[in-house]
């Protein structure tokens, strides 16, 4: 939607139309109002429908339910070990625990595909515009096309895991992604534009098709301690993403310094290498990249 609404802007305040109206409504300031007035929709519509969840009867159900538990546990095994004592140390040692490996390979596909993606979508204008003389228009048309794709993409992922697990669909998609950017860097010749959005697209699919399958793993593996709290599994992949995003922004700067003509070479190359490591850590633990059940007993 923010690509194509840029290119519809272009349209709507040319730059330099509107000088005559006190340069209040130009091609530069027409999406910092356009995003005012979303955000004030926004926040009207959290003001009037936003309710608070019962947080009180959630937690007294919650202590009913442990209440019971112990009323019904026995006070000493059949070895004759006190049980009441047994809880409190299970429960502490699951408060510490962060999930072990397949937690740490899931956040770190999600740190790749984010700066892999970032880098792409914000070197596209520049790349574009360098090599095949787009303007904002068709460079906002064709990112609002990429994005139009994220729906597909996921409805195809959801299918096709209902035959494959997730470890297999990551796979997958990091061999796709490994692709995309090899003939990314490789485009030339009369066909160089075409190949350039036929790979672009391979990137951008094989990103966003991956996140899926990867957040799936994750609330599978996530250990009970992290399902609860602040510090729980949607704050660790959303920091994730944000890490992505700092990376992929950061290395682009870094690489524009290099030049426009060397940009592609020194963001991407170093991204295929991550990718590389990617698979090879994921092909290394792929025995551990399936469902826990080792503390669903504990919900009873």
């Amino acid at each position: 939607v923010g690509p194509g609404l840029a290119a519809f802007l272009s349209y709507v305040a040319p730059e330099g139309g509107s000088r005559d109206a006190g340069r209040w409504w130009t091609v530069e300031t027409a999406p910092g109002y356009v995003m005012f007035a979303f955000w004030c929709v926004y926040l009207v519509a959290n003001i009037i429908f936003f309710e608070e969840p019962d947080r009180i009867q959630q937690t007294s159900v919650k202590e009913e339910k442990a209440a019971t538990s112990d009323e019904r546990a026995p006070l000493k095994s059949n070895d004759g070990v006190n049980t009441e004592e047994q809880p409190c140390a299970k429960t502490a040692k699951r408060s510490f625990s962060f999930g072990g490996v397949p937690v740490l390979v899931c956040l770190l596909l999600l740190v790749l595909l984010k700066a892999v993606l970032e880098g792409l979508t914000s070197s596209t204008p520049t790349v574009s515009r360098f090599y095949f003389d787009w303007d904002v228009n068709l460079c906002g048309t064709y990112l609002a096309i990429l994005a139009s794709l994220m729906i597909p993409a996921n409805y195809v992922v959801a299918t096709v895991s209902r035959r494959f697990d997730d470890r297999e669909i990551i796979l997958a998609m990091l061999v796709m992604m490994a692709t995309g950017i090899t003939g990314f860097m490789t485009y030339a010749g009369s066909d160089a534009e075409a190949s350039f959005i036929c790979f672009s697209l391979i990137i951008f699919i094989s990103c966003n098709a991956l996140e899926g399958p990867t957040m799936g793993l994750l609330s599978k593996v996530i250990p009970k301690s992290l399902r609860a709290g602040i510090l729980n599994a949607g704050w660790l992949a959303t920091e994730a993403g944000t890490i992505g995003r700092v990376v992929g922004d950061f290395w682009l700067s870094g690489a524009a310094h290099k030049g426009i003509d060397n940009l592609v070479d020194a963001l991407f190359g170093p991204l295929i290498l991550l990718v590389a490591v990617s698979i090879t850590v994921t092909l290394w633990n792929y025995s551990q990249l399936q469902p826990r059940y080792d503390d669903e007993e504990d919900d009873d």
